[in-house]
C-alpha cells in the first residue's frame, strides 16, 4: 500500500478551539462581511473563506479556473492571467469559496487504515527560569502550538460562546468551520516584524489604557502534517444545516506531495518590498471578542502591536530566517498564491489567528 503525507496550511481570521483532551480541534473561521467597522470608525476588509487544494488528482467537485476566487486572489492581474495564476497554483486539485461549510477530511478508500489521530505540538518551547520564553530560538521551538495569541490570556473574562461548536454556529459569526480530528498540528510561522524574532504586545487601538502583560510571538500560519496509509483523502463540504454537501476525492502528485490551505484572508497583492521594518497593528483582532458569551465594548478589546511589553523579560536576538528553515517550510502551493514565509501578506499588518483554549 502506498503512502504519502498531507500538509493542510492555515492562516487569516481563523481560530482553533480544542476540545478537553486534545482529540480535536475546531478551526473556526470568523466571518466578516462588508459592513463590520473597528473601534476606531475603520472599515474592517472583507474576509473572503476558501480552501485550496493541489494536488496531481482530484475527481468530484474540483473548480480549478473559478473566477471569484482568482480575482480575489490575484487582484492585480486580469481576469484570464488570474484563472491561469490559479490553475497552475491548484495543479490537479481545486478551489472553493466556503459559506456556511462544515469540512471534513476522510480517508479516500473505506479499506485504508484509518487516519491517523490528532497529536499537537505543545512541549516544544522552552523555559527560562521556570518563565516560558517569550519568543521561539530554533526551529523545533518554534513548532509549538502556544505561540498562537490566547484570546484568555489576553481576556480572562472572554469565555468562548459554546454555540461556536453547535451544529449550526451563528451564522453571523462562524462562516466555516473545520473539525480537524488527524495528524500533527504545529505552528508553521510566527509574525515577521522586522529582521529578528520580535514579541508582540496587546493594548487597545487607540493606544490608550494598560497593556496587557501577556507578551509573547505569535504565530500567523498553523499547518498540519498527516501521514496517509492509501493513495488518496477525501476533503468534504457540507453546510451547518445539511442542505447540500460537496467533495473533492484528492491524490498527491507523482512526487507523493499534497497541500491545502484553508485561508480566511481580505484580498492581496504582495507587498512592493519584501520587509517591512514595523508592521501595522492587527485590527482584525478586535473581531475575535464577539465571539466570547459576554463581549467586552469594542473601545475595551485589545489587540496586537509590535514589541514586547513594558516590563517584560529581555529576550536572545535570533534572525526570523533562522527558525524559518527554507527547506522544511517550502510550499508550491504558498508559493503560486503568493503567500510563502518569504514574501507574505503580513509583512504590512500584524494578523495572526488565534487560541481559543476552553
Amino acid at each position: 500500500m502506498s503512502s504519502f503525507v498531507l500538509r493542510i496550511l492555515f492562516s487569516g481570521l481563523i481560530g482553533f478551539i480544542p476540545n478537553s483532551n486534545g482529540t480535536e480541534v475546531d478551526v473556526v473561521l470568523v466571518n466578516v462581511d462588508h459592513t463590520y467597522h473597528n473601534s476606531d470608525g475603520t472599515h474592517l476588509d472583507h474576509h473572503k473563506p476558501l480552501v485550496i487544494a493541489r494536488a496531481g488528482g482530484c475527481t468530484g467537485t474540483c473548480p480549478k479556473r473559478d473566477s471569484a476566487i482568482a480575482s480575489f486572489i490575484y487582484p492585480d492581474q486580469p481576469l484570464s492571467t488570474a484563472q491561469d495564476s490559479l490553475e497552475a497554483a491548484v495543479a490537479d486539485g481545486g478551489a472553493w469559496i466556503l459559506e456556511d461549510s462544515e469540512l471534513s477530511l476522510n480517508k479516500g478508500d473505506e479499506n485504508d487504515p484509518e487516519l491517523p489521530s490528532l497529536s499537537i505540538v505543545n512541549t516544544a518551547r522552552g523555559t527560562t527560569n521556570s518563565v516560558l520564553n517569550m519568543i521561539p530560538t530554533t526551529a523545533a521551538e518554534r513548532e509549538d502550538y502556544s505561540w498562537l495569541a490566547d484570546l484568555k490570556s489576553i481576556c480572562s473574562t472572554c469565555d468562548l460562546d459554546s454555540s461556536v461548536h453547535d451544529d449550526e454556529p451563528p451564522s453571523g459569526l462562524v462562516v466555516a468551520r473545520f473539525k480537524l480530528k488527524t495528524g500533527r498540528l504545529f505552528t508553521y510561522s510566527v509574525a515577521r516584524i522586522g529582521s529578528d524574532v520580535t514579541p508582540v504586545q496587546f493594548k487597545r487601538l487607540n493606544g490608550q489604557g494598560s497593556v496587557s502583560p501577556y507578551s509573547q510571538a505569535v504565530a500567523t500560519w498553523m499547518a498540519a502534517d498527516i501521514e496517509v496509509q492509501g493513495d488518496s483523502v477525501e476533503l468534504v463540504d457540507e453546510k451547518f444545516d445539511g442542505s447540500s454537501s460537496r467533495s473533492m476525492l484528492l491524490t498527491p502528485d507523482e512526487e507523493g506531495k499534497m497541500e491545502i490551505a484553508v485561508l480566511n484572508l481580505p484580498t492581496f497583492a504582495p507587498p512592493p518590498a519584501t520587509r517591512v521594518a514595523s508592521p501595522g497593528v492587527g485590527k482584525h483582532f478586535e473581531r475575535y471578542y464577539d465571539l466570547a458569551d459576554t463581549p467586552p465594548a469594542s473601545a475595551d478589546r485589545l489587540v496586537p502591536w509590535p514589541g514586547a511589553a513594558p516590563g517584560s523579560p529581555s529576550y536572545p536576538t535570533v534572525d526570523w530566517d533562522d527558525i524559518h528553515p527554507t527547506n522544511d517550510l517550502y510550499s508550491d502551493l504558498l508559493n503560486h498564491l503568493r503567500l510563502d514565509v518569504g514574501r507574505v501578506s503580513y509583512d504590512r499588518s500584524i494578523c495572526p489567528p488565534f487560541n481559543g483554549n476552553p
